[in-house]
C-alpha cells in the first residue's frame, strides 16, 4: 500500500511539473543524449524525449529515484546519477529500463538511507558497467545492493568502508572482468572470495589494510594493483602453475624481501618501490638444490633455471622493474641475468655502493636509474647495456672511474652525473687530471649533466666528436673553462648552463654556436659578453646575479630577431647607456623578467625602476654632467690664474724689498 501511495504522489507531482515547466528544463540535448549535470535539479525531469539513450543527471540534488518518470525513458542505455544525495531507490526502479547497460551511482548516500532496505538495485539482466564508489558501503551490504547482474563486466566499489570480502560477495556477478576496490579498509579476503569470477582479469586492491598475500590463486588475472597496503610477503598458492599475470603493483608496502614471482613468467611490469626490500649478498651453499633451502630472501630471486624454456624463465618477459626507495645495498651476482627483455630498471634511492653489469647483460635495457645512492664504483662489462639510451647517476659518490666507462655505451643519449666528483679529460692531445673520465668520441650522446662535481678545470677538446645538444656545467665554483673546452659543439649545442661557477671572464666564443637556444650564465661575476654581431638562434639568456652595468647594442644587436626572454635581476645596471635594453622594454620585443622591479642607477644616485626611465632623463643627466664639468674646469683655471698672479706679486714684492734695503 505504501508503495502505491508513493507512486500516486509521484504521478501527481510529475503531472504538475509537466504542465508548469514543460519548456523550462535546463538541460542540453544532442541527438539522443541529454546532459543535465550541475543544474540544481531535485527530481528526474519528466519532459525529455522518450527515445533518449544517454542521460546525465550528475552533480544535482536528487534524493530519491522513483519508477516514474525514470520509467518513461525505456531506451536508456547510459544513466549517470553520480554526485547526488540519493538515499532511496524505489524497488524495481531500474527494471523498467530493459536496455540499460551503464549505471553510475557513485558518491551518493546509498548506505545511510533506505536504499538497502527496499531490495537494492534489483535484477539488472543487461547491465555491463556499475559504479557504486563513494557510498560508505560496508561489508555485508554489497550482496544486498547488487542483486542479479549476470552480464556485469565492470564494477567499482572504491572509496567505501569494506573491511572483508566473503565467498558470497560476488556470486551474483559471474561475468565480472574488472573490479575496483581501492580506498577501502579491507583487512581480510576469505578463501574463495573470487572463485565465482572466472573471467576476472583486472583487480584493484590498492589503498587498503592488507598485510599478506600468501595464497594468490587467480591464474586468469592479468592486472593486479596491491599498492599502498601493509603487505609484508607475496606468494602464489601454486608455484608450478603458470599464471597470466602481466602487471603487478606492490609499491608502498612493507615487503622485506623480493617477492616470489617464480610462477609468473608472463609478468611485464613490476613496481616494488617504497618498501623495505634488501637483496641477499650470497646464494645458499649447496648449488642449485640450495636454492630451495631455507635462505632468507634468496629463493624468491629470479635466477635462471636451465631446466626451463627461455620463455618460461622467471621474469624473462619483464619490461619494467622499479625497486626504488628500498634498502638495497648490493645487487647479487646473477640477479640481472634472467632479465633479458627488460627495458627500464629503477634502483634509485637505495643504499648501493657498487653496480656491475656483466658482459652481455641487459641487452634490451634503454633506461637505467641508479641515482641517489652511495655509488663509489661502476663497472660496465664489454657489450653490456648495448641498447641503453638514458643513464641516471646523479647524487652519488663516483670519483675515480675507468677512463672509457661511458664510451663503450654505443646507444647512450642522456647521461646525468650531477652531484658526483668526476673530472672530464681533455682532447686526445691534452693530458687530463688523474682519474679523469673521457667524454669525447661518444657519437650518440646528446644530453650531459656535470653540474656540482667540484670540477676545477675543463680542458680543451673535452667533448670532441660528441655532438651534445644539452650541456650543464653549473655549480662548479672556481671552474676554469679553458679556451677550446667546448670545441666541436659549435654546430650541435642548443642548451648550455654555466650557472654558479664564479666566472669573471668567459673564454667561450658564444657567437660561434649557431644552434644555441638557451644560455644560463647566472650567479657568476661577469661584466662583459662577447659581441653578437650576426643573427643567431639564442632565445633565452639568463644573466641574473652578475656584474653587468651595460648591455650595449653593439654586442647584443645580433640577438634582436631571436631573443625571446632575458633575465637580468641582481645586476648593477646603469640607467643611461643601456639604450638597447630600454628599447626592448618599451617595444616589448623581448620578455625581460620582472620589469617592474628591474632596478638601475643614475650614477651614484638612488635606485629607480628601469622601466620608468625616459631618454630625456638621461639627456638631462648628460647636460648636468656637462655643466658640472664646465664649472669644475672654470674653477680649476681660475685657481691656476689666481695662484700665478699671487706668485708674481710675491716675487715682485721681494725684489722691491731688496732694492729698498739697498
Amino acid at each position: 500500500m505504501s508503495h502505491q501511495i508513493l507512486l500516486l504522489l509521484a504521478v501527481l507531482t510529475l503531472g504538475l511539473a509537466t504542465s508548469q515547466h514543460r519548456d523550462k528544463v535546463p538541460c542540453r540535448k544532442v541527438d539522443k543524449e541529454v546532459w543535465c549535470q550541475g543544474r540544481g535539479l531535485l527530481q528526474v525531469p519528466s519532459v525529455l524525449s522518450r527515445d533518449i539513450e544517454v542521460l546525465n543527471l550528475s552533480r544535482n540534488q536528487l534524493r530519491s529515484i522513483l519508477a516514474l518518470p525514470l520509467g518513461f525513458y525505456t531506451a536508456l542505455r547510459h544513466l549517470d546519477l553520480s554526485a547526488n544525495e540519493i538515499s532511496f531507490l524505489q524497488p524495481g526502479v531500474f527494471q523498467a529500463l530493459p536496455h540499460l547497460e551503464h549505471l553510475n551511482l557513485a558518491h551518493n548516500h546509498l548506505a545511510v538511507g533506505t536504499a538497502l532496505n527496499t531490495g537494492g538495485l534489483g535484477p539488472l539482466p543487461h547491465l555491463t558497467s556499475l559504479d557504486l564508489s563513494g557510498n560508505s558501503l560496508y561489508s555485508g551490504l554489497v550482496e544486498q545492493l547488487l542483486g542479479e547482474a549476470p552480464a556485469l563486466r565492470t564494477l567499482s566499489l572504491a572509496e567505501n568502508s569494506l573491511t572483508r570480502l566473503g565467498r558470497r560477495t560476488f556470486l551474483s556477478t559471474p561475468a565480472l572482468e574488472r573490479l575496483d576496490l581501492h580506498s577501502n579498509v579491507l583487512m581480510d579476503i576469505e578463501d574463495g572470495a573470487f572463485e565465482a569470477l572466472p573471467r576476472l582479469v583486472h583487480l584493484n586492491l590498492s589503498r587498503n589494510s592488507l598485510t599478506c598475500i600468501s595464497d594468490f590463486s587467480l591464474q586468469q588475472l592479468r592486472v593486479l594493483d596491491l599498492s599502498c597496503n601493509s603487505i609484508e610477503a607475496f606468494q602464489t598458492a601454486e608455484p608450478r602453475a603458470e599464471y597470466q599475470l602481466a602487471w603487478l603493483d606492490l609499491r608502498e608496502n612493507k615487503l622485506l624481501h623480493f617477492p616470489d614471482l617464480s610462477a609468473l613468467p608472463r609478468l611485464i611490469y613490476l613496481n616494488a618501490s617504497n618498501n623495505l626490500i634488501r637483496l641477499p649478498a650470497e646464494p645458499p651453499r649447496g648449488g642449485a638444490e640450495g636454492l630451495h633451502a631455507p635462505s632468507e630472501g634468496w629463493s624468491s630471486l629470479p635466477l635462471s633455471n636451465p631446466s626451463r624454456n627461455a620463455s618460461t624463465q622467471p621474469l624473462s618477459q619483464l619490461l619494467n622493474l622499479d625497486l626504488s626507495y628500498n634498502e638495497i645495498e648490493l645487487v647479487p651476482e646473477g640477479f640481472l641475468e634472467p632479465l633479458t627483455s627488460l627495458r627500464s630498471l629503477n634502483l634509485s634511492r637505495n643504499c648501493l655502493r657498487a653496480f656491475e653489469a656483466q658482459p652481455g647483460s641487459l641487452p634490451c635495457l634503454t633506461l637505467l636509474d641508479i641515482s641517489h645512492n652511495a655509488l663509489e664504483t661502476l663497472e660496465l662489462g664489454a657489450r653490456a647495456l648495448g641498447s641503453l639510451r638514458t643513464l641516471l647517476l646523479q647524487d652519488n659518490a663516483l670519483r675515480d672511474l675507468p677512463l672509457y666507462t661511458f664510451t663503450s655505451l654505443a646507444s647512450l643519449q642522456r647521461l646525468n652525473l650531477q652531484g658526483n666528483r668526476l673530472s672530464p679529460c681533455g682532447g686526445p692531445a691534452e693530458p687530463g687530471p688523474s682519474g679523469c673520465v673521457a667524454f669525447s668520441g661518444i657519437s650518440s650522446l646528446r644530453v650531459l649533466n656535470l653540474a656540482d662535481n667540484e670540477m676545477e678545470i675543463l680542458q680543451a677538446g673535452a667533448f670532441l666528436h660528441t655532438p651534445l645538444a644539452e650541456l650543464d656545467l653549473s655549480s662548479n665554483p672556481g671552474l676554469d673553462v679553458a679556451p677550446g673546452a667546448l670545441a666541436g659543439l659549435e654546430g650541435s649545442l642548443e642548451v648550455l648552463a654555466l650557472q654558479g661557477n664564479g666566472l669573471a671572464v668567459l673564454q667561450v666564443d658564444l657567437p660561434c654556436f649557431s644552434c644555441l637556444k638557451r644560455l644560463n650564465l647566472a650567479e657568476n661575476r661577469l661584466s662583459r659578453l662577447p659581441a653578437w654581431t650576426q643573427a643567431v638562434s639564442l632565445e633565452v639568456l639568463d644573466l641574473r646575479n652578475n656584474s653587468f652595468s651595460l648591455l650595449p647594442g653593439s654586442a647584443m644587436g645580433g640577438l634582436e630577431n631571436s631573443l625571446r626572454r632575458l633575465y637580468l635581476q641582481g645586476n648593477p645596471l646603469s640607467c643611461c647607456g643601456n639604450g638597447w635594453l630600454a628599447a626592448q622594454l618599451h617595444q616589448g620585443r623581448v620578455d625581460v623578467d620582472a620589469t617592474q622591479d628591474l632596478i638601475c642607477r643614475f650614477g651614484s644616485q638612488e635606485e629607480v625602476s628601469l622601466s620608468h626611465v625616459r631618454p630625456e632623463d638621461c639627456e638631462k643627466g648628460g647636460l648636468k654632467n656637462i655643466n658640472l664639468i664646465i664649472i669644475l674646469t672654470f674653477a680649476v683655471v681660475s685657481a691656476i690664474l689666481l695662484t700665478t698672479l699671487a706668485t708674481c706679486c710675491c716675487v715682485r714684492r721681494q725684489k722691491f724689498s731688496q732694492q729698498y734695503k739697498a
